[in-house]
C-alpha cells in the first residue's frame, strides 16, 4: 500500500510514524510546502518507508499528479484547503482522508459526494481525535439503541511541561484562533443554533492529571455530521465542549477585542495588512520546541431508550505524550486515528465511496482495537443523570 501524507507539521509526523509501522504499507509519500520540513519528517519517522516531495496545494494538476497511484491521502494542512487537497484527490481517482473541517468548512466538503461516488471512491472528513474517535465513540454508544435523545462531546486535557513563553503553544495556532473567535454552532430542538463564545460552562470530573475543570462550547467538526448521522433516530442535542487554559483565552480574547483576529485589511504606514496575518507572524516566534507532557481525554455521553428503557450511556479515550518518538498526546490521538484508518481502508475493512463521517463508515471495534495496541485507554459506563458528565455507577 502506498500513502501519500499532506503536511509534515506535528500531526502529519505522527501519522507517518504509525503508517510507517504498519506491515501493509510499504511506500510512504510526505508532502509539504516546506521541502525540507517534509524531508526531516521522513527521516525521522519514516523508519526507512518514506520519501518527500514538494507539495503545493494551490496547484491541483500539479497535488494530482502527486497522488497518483496512492491508496489514500491523508490531508494534515490547515482546515482551510480541505476543498483543495478533496479536488486533486478527486482528480488523482484516490481516496482522501482529513483530521476536522470546524463545521464550516465540513459541511461545504458535502458538496463533493456525488463527486466521489462517480468515480468509486471514499471521502472521510474528520478522521483524527475529536472528530474522529468521538465521532465513532458516538456510533458505538447509539448502536445499542432504538432512539437517540441527545450527543455531548467532551474535549479535556492537561499539559505537565513547563515552558519557556507564557503564550507557548503546541499545536496549530491559526487553528486555535479560529476555534476561540468563531461562535460554536450546537445543534438544540433538532434545530442548528449559533451559541455565544465560550458560553455554557459545564464543570466536569475526570482523573487526574486533568482533575475538576471547566468546559465550554467550542466550534467543532462533531456538529457538522453527527446530527445528520443519527437524524432518523430522532436525535435532539448534539454540543461540543472543550476546557481551554484560561490564560490564553484571556489573550485571544483581547486580542480579538482590539482587532487583532481581524481577516479584514487596514491601513498602516500607506501599506494595507490584514491584522490576523500580523498576529499569526508574531505568534510563530512563539512556537516551541518542547514536547508537551500532555494527557487528553475525549468522553461522550449518549442519551436515549432501548425499548422502554431510558438509558445515558458514556465512553471516554485517553491518550498521553511519548518519549521515543516524542510525540504529544494531541499529536498520537489526532495523527494515529487517521493512519489507522487509512491502512483498514487499503485492507478493505472501511468499505464506501462519497463523502463520508467516520461514525458511518469506520467499525468501532476492531478501530478501538487498533487503538489500544498503541497504549490508548478506553472505559465505558452508564451514567445516573443524563445532563451531567461527573456522575457515573
Amino acid at each position: 500500500m502506498k500513502v501519500f501524507v499532506l503536511g509534515a507539521g506535528m500531526m502529519g509526523r505522527a501519522v507517518v510514524h504509525d503508517l510507517a509501522g504498519a506491515r501493509d504499507v510499504r511506500h510512504i509519500v510526505v508532502g509539504d510546502f516546506d521541502r525540507g520540513r517534509a524531508t526531516e519528517v521522513a527521516k525521522k519517522f519514516g523508519r526507512g518507508r518514506a520519501r518527500s516531495v514538494f507539495a503545493d496545494v494551490r496547484e491541483t494538476g500539479g497535488l494530482a499528479r502527486l497522488l497518483q497511484g496512492c491508496e489514500v491521502v491523508v490531508n494534515c494542512t490547515q482546515y482551510n484547503w480541505n476543498l483543495d487537497v478533496m479536488r486533486a484527490a478527486l482528480a488523482a481517482r484516490v481516496n482522501y482522508m482529513d483530521l476536522g473541517g470546524l463545521y464550516h468548512m465540513t459541511k461545504r466538503q458535502f458538496a463533493l459526494d456525488r463527486d466521489f461516488r462517480k468515480i468509486g471512491r471514499l471521502a472521510i472528513v474528520g478522521m483524527g481525535g475529536a472528530p474522529g474517535i468521538t465521532n465513532v465513540m458516538a456510533r458505538a454508544l447509539a448502536d445499542p439503541l432504538d432512539h437517540v435523545e441527545a450527543i455531548r462531546v467532551f474535549n479535556a486535557g492537561a499539559d505537565e511541561q513547563k515552558y519557556d513563553s507564557p503564550i507557548a503553544y503546541t499545536f496549530s495556532i491559526a487553528t486555535i484562533l479560529d476555534e476561540l473567535t468563531t461562535p460554536p454552532i450546537a445543534f438544540e430542538n433538532g434545530r442548528y443554533i449559533e451559541k455565544a463564545m465560550l458560553s455554557d460552562p459545564e464543570p466536569g470530573k475526570f482523573p487526574q492529571p486533568i482533575g475538576n475543570i471547566v468546559l465550554r462550547h467550542s466550534i467543532h467538526s462533531e456538529l457538522g455530521t453527527l446530527p445528520e448521522s443519527f437524524r432518523k433516530k430522532g436525535v435532539r442535542e448534539v454540543f461540543f465542549k472543550i476546557n481551554y487554559e484560561p490564560q490564553l483565552v484571556n489573550l485571544v480574547q483581547n486580542l480579538a477585542h482590539t482587532g487583532f483576529t481581524s481577516r479584514e485589511p487596514i491601513a498602516v504606514n500607506g501599506t494595507r495588512v490584514a491584522p490576523r496575518a500580523v498576529l499569526l507572524a508574531l505568534l510563530q516566534k512563539h512556537a516551541t520546541t518542547k514536547t508537551p507532557k500532555d494527557v487528553e481525554a475525549l468522553r461522550v455521553v449518549v442519551t436515549g431508550r432501548r425499548g422502554k428503557r431510558r438509558i445515558s450511556a458514556a465512553m471516554e479515550m485517553w491518550a498521553g505524550h511519548s518519549v521515543r518518538p516524542q510525540l504529544s498526546a494531541v499529536a498520537r490521538d489526532t495523527g494515529f486515528p487517521a493512519a489507522i484508518a487509512a491502512v483498514m481502508l487499503g485492507r478493505g475493512e472501511i468499505r464506501g465511496a462519497g463523502v463520508q463521517a467516520p461514525e458511518n463508515v469506520v467499525p468501532p471495534q476492531p478501530f478501538f482495537a487498533e487503538l489500544k495496541k498503541r497504549d490508548f485507554r478506553f472505559r465505558s459506563w452508564q451514567m445516573k443523570e443524563s445532563r451531567g458528565i461527573s456522575k457515573k455507577k
